[in-house]
């Protein structure tokens, strides 16, 4: 059977300031910016060039509620890390808003919070 020609995701962010989130998801995540559509929005990429971020300057900015479960699941995107626990420090020591690292039987995490309220799950 032929592989997809699917390769990878593109993620829309609701943003207050586009400029301080662009700032914020370049020195935290190491993201790069590829486009600029200003002042609407800006698209950023991870290394690995399968995931990029679009940042979309937002008036109301509502964040989703995860439904409930009893997976402990309570945000909609996790973002994988070679090393759980040295990127949360990295993230800690520059300020940025973390929880504690849990244990989830077999891989650890922690969220991740921008100035915006839009809330990632980091694991490993």
């Amino acid at each position: 059977m032929a592989k997809p020609q699917l390769y990878g995701v593109g993620i829309f962010v609701p943003v207050s300031n586009l400029r301080r989130s662009a700032a914020w998801y370049a020195q935290m995540l190491g993201l790069e910016i590829i486009h600029r559509d200003e002042p609407e929005a800006i698209v950023m990429r991870m290394n690995d060039e399968k995931v990029s971020f679009c940042l979309v300057r937002s008036d109301e900015i509502k964040q989703p509620v995860f439904p409930k479960n009893n997976y402990g699941v309570g945000q909609y995107f996790n973002i994988h890390a070679k090393d759980v626990e040295g990127m949360h420090r990295q993230l800690k020591a520059k300020g940025a808003d973390v929880g504690d690292i849990e244990d989830f039987e077999g891989f650890k995490g922690f969220s991740l919070t921008d100035p915006d309220g839009n809330r990632y799950g980091v694991t490993a």
